[in-house]
This record gives C-alpha cells, sequence and structure tokens, in this order.
C-alpha cells in the first residue's frame, strides 16, 4: 500500500524505483529521466488544448521518478489525450475510444511506422488494428479499479505522441 510521503522523502527517488534498478538493471536519474521526457513532443500542427494536456501527462511521468505509482496515472491520461484527438480529428464528439480508433484505421490515419517502438513494422498495419481491442480494454481497467503495474510510464508517453502526431498535419517549415 502506497503511503503519505514524509516530507524529507519527497525528493528523493521512489524506493520502487531502486527495487525495479534490482531486478532489471536499468538505472534511473533524474537528468536521464527528464531528457528522455522531454524529448517526446507533439508537433506544432497538434492543436494547442491537446499540446496542452499531453505536457500535463508528461509532467506526470517526470514526477513519477520522485512518486512510482504516478505511472499508471500517466497511462490513464495518455488513453484520455489520444480519445480527445481522436474527437477532435473524426469531428465527432460522441463517440467512444473504440468507434475512434477503429474510424482512424479505417480512414487510415494510423499507421505501423509511425511508432517508434515497432522495430518491423507491418505494412498491413496489424499492430494499430489492435490498438482497437487493445487501448480501451486497458483504458477501462485502469479507470474502473484495475490500476496496471506500469514498468515504465514513458512507453505511454511515446505512444500517445506517436498516435497523435499521426492524426495532425505537420506545419510546412518556412523557407
Amino acid at each position: 500500500m502506497d503511503s503519505f510521503e514524509s516530507f524529507d522523502q519527497i525528493m528523493c527517488i521512489d524506493k520502487q524505483h531502486l527495487f525495479l534498478q534490482k531486478m532489471g538493471g536499468k538505472e534511473i536519474d533524474l537528468r536521464s529521466h527528464h531528457q528522455h521526457i522531454s524529448s517526446i513532443e507533439l508537433h506544432l500542427g497538434v492543436p494547442q488544448v491537446l499540446r496542452g494536456q499531453f505536457n500535463i501527462a508528461r509532467n506526470m511521468a517526470l514526477y513519477s521518478f520522485f512518486f512510482y505509482s504516478l505511472g499508471s496515472e500517466v497511462q490513464l491520461k495518455a488513453y484520455s489525450v489520444i480519445q480527445h484527438a481522436l474527437r477532435i480529428k473524426a469531428n465527432k464528439p460522441g463517440l467512444m475510444l473504440r468507434q475512434l480508433l477503429t474510424l482512424a484505421n479505417e480512414r487510415n490515419w494510423l499507421m505501423d511506422s509511425g511508432f517508434r517502438h515497432l522495430q518491423d513494422p507491418d505494412q498491413s498495419n496489424s499492430y494499430c488494428w489492435s490498438l482497437v481491442r487493445i487501448m480501451p480494454q486497458q483504458r477501462n481497467e485502469s479507470a474502473h479499479g484495475v490500476p496496471p503495474l506500469v514498468w515504465d510510464c514513458i512507453g505511454h508517453i511515446e505512444r500517445c505522441a506517436d498516435l497523435v502526431n499521426q492524426l495532425f498535419c505537420r506545419p510546412r517549415k518556412a523557407d
């Protein structure tokens, strides 16, 4: 069970990260944690309202350094940003996440090649189509009392950015 942090502990790395470092060998320090998160961005063609909400998710991911349990909330916030972006793109505020993801796939707004974590993107977009089933299920479990153990919330931020960036045109560079 998580407990309320004592004042002298609020600026220290969460002990859960130290435990995971021992298990997985992946060290984490605040500077590299910040640098990694700051490198994940939405391009300027994404509506400002979404970029603002995405920055809230990035800040939550940053502060998970001090409070590991924020990771599951970062995941939930990322799903919220994705759903909001899909609603804006589709101009259909009443559609739910599964319907929006289906629409995005049918209209070819999403491509496997647009996701940085895929080593060998599939031309039939099997990953994007799998999101129709997986993402609403994970979001619902997280939102309704089954918080997941999130090893690396930064991955959720990356996938959120990759998906949202595909929905909106990048502005042309000035000559």
